[in-house]
C-alpha cells in the first residue's frame, strides 16, 4: 500500500468527497481511512429525539474522524443506540466494540461472527499475519465487545430499530458471517456483498480477500439481494447506487473474469506477483476507459488490494475446485 497522497503524476487529481453526505433519510460519513477520500463509509441512521444507529463502525484508527462526522452530521456522539456491521473484517468492524464500550450501544452482527467481536485475539492474529507491522496504523485498536450489548442476527430476522424496520438478509461469499440490512423494504446495506465502486468511476470492482471467498455462494447472494427488489444499494465502498440490477450483472461479470484470470496464470505456474499484475491490468484497463483519473485508480487499488485479490482467490481455486487446476 502506498502512504496517502504518494504518487505526483499530473493526472492524479483527488476526488473531493464531503465528509459527510445527506443520502434520503440516511447519511454516510467518510471515515477518510488512511488519508484516503471516499473508500470506507459509515452509515447514520436517525431516530426519534436525536437518538441513532450506525451500520458498520469503520476501523479503530478512524473513530476519532467518525465520531466528528457524527457531530457534522447534527448528532451527539453519547445519542447512539445501536451499531449494525455487515461482518467483522476490520474496515467494517473494528470500531464496534469502543462504541459499545464508550456509549453502551448495542452491537448487531451475524450469529456466526459474534464470538469475533466478543474476544477479537484470533482475528487480530490472523489480520497480522497479513499486514505485519502496519496493523496498528492501518486498523488500530479493536476492543471487544462487551457480551450484554452483543446482538447475534440470522437470516431472515426482522429488526426494529429507532422506529425503522431492517430485515438482515444473510449474504456470503465475500465471507461467511456477511449479512446485509434492508431498510424499510428500500435501501439495502450491502457492506461488500455488492463489491466496491468509488466515486470517481462508475467501474465495479469486486472485494475478493482471503480467507472465505466463495464464488458459488456469492452468486446466491446476489441473486437473494436482487429479489429483495431494492431502490437502491449503500455500499461501504462507497456511497449510493440506484440501478441495483446494472451493478450487480457487472459484478458478476468481474467475478467470472478476475476468477478465470488467476486460475489461467495458476495453470500456466505464474507466482503471486505475476497473478497480481493481472488482475492489475484488468482492473486498470477497466477504470482508465472508464475516464478514472489516476487518484481513482489508486484508490480502487488500495480498497481492493491486488495482492489480497490473488490469496483470496488462490485459496478459493485450491480448496473448491482443485479439478480445474490441472
Amino acid at each position: 500500500m502506498k502512504a496517502p497522497g504518494e504518487g505526483g503524476a499530473a493526472d492524479h487529481r483527488p476526488v473531493t468527497v464531503p465528509r459527510v453526505q445527506e443520502l434520503g433519510g440516511v447519511f454516510l460519513l467518510d471515515t477518510q481511512h488512511m488519508g484516503y477520500h471516499g473508500t470506507v463509509g459509515v452509515f447514520v441512521l436517525p431516530g426519534p429525539g436525536g437518538t441513532f444507529a450506525l451500520i458498520e463502525s469503520g476501523p479503530g484508527s478512524t473513530l476519532e474522524t467518525v465520531l466528528t462526522g457524527i457531530r457534522e452530521a447534527g448528532f451527539e456522539p453519547e445519542k447512539l443506540a445501536a451499531v449494525l456491521v455487515t461482518h467483522i473484517h476490520l474496515d467494517h468492524a473494528g470500531a464496534a466494540g469502543a462504541l459499545a464500550r464508550r456509549f453502551d450501544a448495542e452491537v448487531y452482527v451475524h450469529e456466526n461472527g459474534a464470538g469475533h467481536l466478543l474476544e477479537p485475539e484470533r482475528l487480530l492474529a490472523s489480520a497480522a499475519r497479513i499486514y505485519g507491522d502496519q496493523m496498528e496504523a492501518l486498523w488500530g485498536v479493536m476492543e471487544g465487545t462487551p457480551q450484554g450489548l452483543l446482538r447475534p442476527v440470522r437470516d431472515g430476522e426482522p429488526l426494529e430499530i429507532l422506529g425503522h424496520r431492517l430485515d438482515v438478509l444473510y449474504t456470503p461469499g465475500h465471507a461467511s458471517h456477511h449479512v446485509s440490512y434492508l431498510l424499510d423494504k428500500a435501501l439495502l446495506f450491502t457492506g461488500d456483498a455488492a463489491g466496491v465502486r468509488l466515486p470517481g468511476s462508475s467501474v465495479v470492482r469486486p472485494a475478493l480477500p482471503p480467507p472465505e471467498v466463495d464464488l458459488e455462494s456469492w452468486s446466491r447472494s446476489i441473486q437473494a439481494m436482487r429479489q429483495l427488489h431494492p431502490q437502491a444499494l449503500l455500499l461501504t465502498h462507497f456511497g449510493r447506487v440506484d440501478d441495483p440490477e446494472a451493478h450487480f450483472r457487472e459484478l458478476e461479470h468481474w467475478h467470472q473474469v478476475w476468477s478465470e484470470s488467476v486460475l489461467e496464470g495458476m495453470r500456466a505456474g505464474e507466482d503471486d506477483a505475476a497473478l497480481a499484475a493481472r488482475i492489475n491490468r484488468l482492473s486498470r484497463d477497466a477504470l482508465a476507459a472508464d475516464g478514472a483519473s489516476a487518484d481513482t485508480i489508486e484508490r480502487h487499488r488500495v480498497t481492493s488490494n491486488d495482492e489480497m485479490t490473488v490469496m483470496g482467490l488462490k485459496r478459493y481455486w485450491q480448496k473448491k475446485h482443485p479439478e480445474r487446476l490441472s
